[in-house]
């Protein structure tokens, strides 16, 4: 799973990877770095008008059953048949900025080692969703980051759950948010990234 992240890119550093981003963004948003993310909280993230956007990351619905359910991730197995994402798969996908992911990793005697992980692009994108939720009865644009199986340096890491957050790489980034890429492209970006390409240290 994904539950915190790091965004630490300057102005200049995320403008550099997103050129369409423009300073009165900044200006009107008071961008600051962040060292750790949580959930529940106002994230930056790209949709397909190619805008930056601030969204709640926790997506709030009903399922099928009509129990309230919260998510922050959404699993890529589930995507085309979850009601809580499947519209925003099809219509909603958007690209999260970071540059440094965290995991736990379960210890002998049950304690928990916190890791950060990173990949060789500087500034790398999450894979996520996004759509409109009720959040305290308001109108709220809300989203989740999408994650998959693990690659097996994640695995042995997040070692309980051996999942990891959906990356996806500069070059497919277009095709991501493009609402016309055909669901075979989308199912090639979903996969882990290797593991040469994915680095941790302790936290």
């Amino acid at each position: 799973m994904c539950g915190r992240y790091a965004m630490r890119a300057t102005t200049k550093e995320l403008q550099r990877e997103f050129p369409f981003i423009e300073d009165e963004y900044f200006d009107i948003h008071g961008y600051q770095t962040r060292n750790e993310v949580f959930p529940g909280t106002e994230i930056l993230a790209v949709a397909a008008d190619h805008r930056p956007k601030e969204y709640w990351w926790t997506i709030e619905d009903r399922d099928a059953k009509g129990i309230w359910r919260r998510a922050i991730n959404a699993k890529a197995e589930n995507l085309l048949w979850a009601g809580m994402f499947k519209d925003a798969f099809r219509n909603g996908r958007v690209l999260i900025p970071a540059t440094g992911i965290y995991e736990w990793q379960v210890q002998p005697d049950g304690s928990k080692k916190k890791f950060e992980i990173w990949f060789d692009e500087p500034v790398f994108t999450f894979g996520g969703i996004a759509r409109e939720c009720l959040i305290k009865e308001a109108p709220r644009d809300c989203c989740a980051i999408i994650t998959t199986k693990a690659n097996s340096v994640f695995a042995e890491i997040h070692n309980s759950k051996q999942r990891q957050a959906v990356v996806i790489r500069n070059a497919d980034r277009d095709r991501w948010l493009d609402p016309g890429t055909p669901l075979a492209e989308l199912q090639r970006m979903l996969q882990p990234l290797p593991d040469g390409e994915t680095h941790f240290k302790p936290a």
